[in-house]
């Protein structure tokens, strides 16, 4: 008889009529992963391009953190709205949707003659790219009971660090040799690849909330957290808190980066190109033993407050520090070794933070929390890309202003690790509905 994930107390281990294929699931996760790949290459091409199209189309540096902004204006709201609607539309079929958005998306760029047309291509990709992480992670915890979902979400989070690595190189090379809008060409024709990928290959797993054979919801009755609940407790604020913080970083990284290795570090376009990927590459190793390790502390027993909430807050905490040392150092070897060490540690915060807020409601209601979390905690975009320029424009050096701005990331990075140790617990704040709060599915 089938088991429906949504009557139980928090997370269904237990699959509704026979276990997932291995096989399948992670043939899901990879597709998955490829899908990470494709948006945070969009989000590196911005940094990619930067110094040929502010010369072209001569913008400064607030008017080009500005457009780096850009992609985050509808970025939280898109996150939140699809998110709940895809409580009632299978998610398979809203992030296909989404993946055809960030192919046409591009099409304003390719064909921009002013700043404007260039916004308008950032706005539409970064609305159709908000709900894309809360997507996949309902899709993927799907496929995986909670015990055995840090590694899955480890790998997902690494493809942005693979679209540095692996992608942006070869970015850097199709934009050097056949210009900046060559690169929003390519970027749109590998996500209109994806998405037929994605038609031929994304399904649910038996771990989701309750869907009929065809992939669709079916009006049940179903346990549901109260969303005042499910919103404010402690473990939800603390995750917030520390996503907020490494998203304002990551947002500076993939503006600016390429531009700090050429006017600040003296590399080439092709050699910042090359060195984007590297903060990243020790963020696979992180990203892979954190996500591992916090796996198989969950099987030994170990509490999610211990595995996922003081671990992760240590993470947090050390990669703060590591990037405050950054204004102390002065030649690019040292400089992009801290860079590597306290950005790389950052993102494990993606191994701890999803899977501790998606355990706070049942299935059903999965979807809905992790896109409010993420629509709320990626609004840090918006911001820290124009404050780094406007730091920039009035710094003395080019150096001091990309530091300075790695200095602020780097204490904000250190007080939310402390704040997400001090607050994460998510048995303590774990809701278990009772048949008083049955609401119409």
């Amino acid at each position: 008889m089938a088991v429906n994930e949504s009557l139980a107390p928090h997370d269904a281990s237990i699959p509704r009529s026979s276990p997932p294929s291995k096989a399948r699931a992670w043939g899901v996760t990879a597709v998955l992963v490829l899908s990470a790949v494709v948006v945070f290459l969009d989000k590196a091409l911005l940094g990619l391009v930067a110094k040929p199209m502010s010369a072209e189309l001569g913008l400064s540096a607030a008017g080009f953190g500005s457009l780096g902004s850009a992609s985050y204006l509808l970025f939280g709201a898109t996150c939140i709205a699809v998110s709940f609607a895809a409580q009632r539309i299978s998610p398979r079929w809203v992030l296909l949707v989404c993946g055809l958005l960030w192919a046409v998306g591009q099409v304003p760029a390719v064909v921009a003659a002013t700043g404007g047309m260039l916004y308008a291509s950032r706005i539409l990709v970064g609305a159709a790219e908000g709900p894309a992480n809360p997507l996949s992670m309902t899709v993927l915890y799907s496929w995986f009971p909670n015990d055995r979902r840090g590694l899955p979400q480890a790998l997902y989070t690494a493809g942005a660090a693979v679209a540095k690595i692996a992608m942006a190189p070869l970015l850097t090379l199709i934009i050097v040799g056949f210009g900046w809008r060559a690169g929003f060409l390519t970027v749109g024709a590998l996500a209109l690849g994806w998405s037929l990928l994605w038609l031929a290959t994304g399904r649910l797993g038996p771990y989701g909330a309750a869907q009929s054979g065809g992939d669709q919801p079916r009006p049940v009755r179903t346990d549901r957290v109260p969303w005042r609940r499910a919103l404010l407790n402690r473990t939800f604020i603390g995750c917030f808190i520390a996503y907020f913080a490494q998203n304002a970083l990551a947002a500076i990284i993939f503006t600016w980066l390429p531009s700090y290795f050429e006017n600040a570090l003296g590399f080439s376009p092709e050699a910042a190109g090359s060195l984007f990927g590297l903060p990243s590459a020790l963020g696979i190793v992180a990203l892979v033993a954190s996500g591992a390790a916090t796996d198989r502390l969950l099987r030994a027993g170990v509490t999610s407050r211990r595995a996922r909430g003081l671990l992760g807050g240590a993470c947090l905490t050390v990669a703060g520090i590591l990037l405050t040392l950054l204004p102390l150092i002065h030649t690019p070897l040292p400089a992009i070794i801290l860079l590597m060490l306290g950005y790389g540690i950052s993102v494990t915060v993606n191994t701890f933070a999803n899977p501790a807020v998606a355990e706070l409601v049942p299935a059903a209601q999965r979807v809905g929390i992790l896109g409010v979390f993420s629509g709320l905690s990626v609004s840090a975009g918006i911001v820290s890309p124009i404050i780094t320029g406007w730091l920039l424009d009035r710094a003395t050096t080019p150096e001091s202003g990309y530091t300075t701005a790695f200095l602020l990331s780097g204490i904000a990075l250190a007080v939310a690790g402390a704040l997400f140790a001090l607050l994460v617990d998510p048995e303590r704040d774990r809701y278990v509905p009772t048949r008083s709060d049955h609401v119409p599915a």
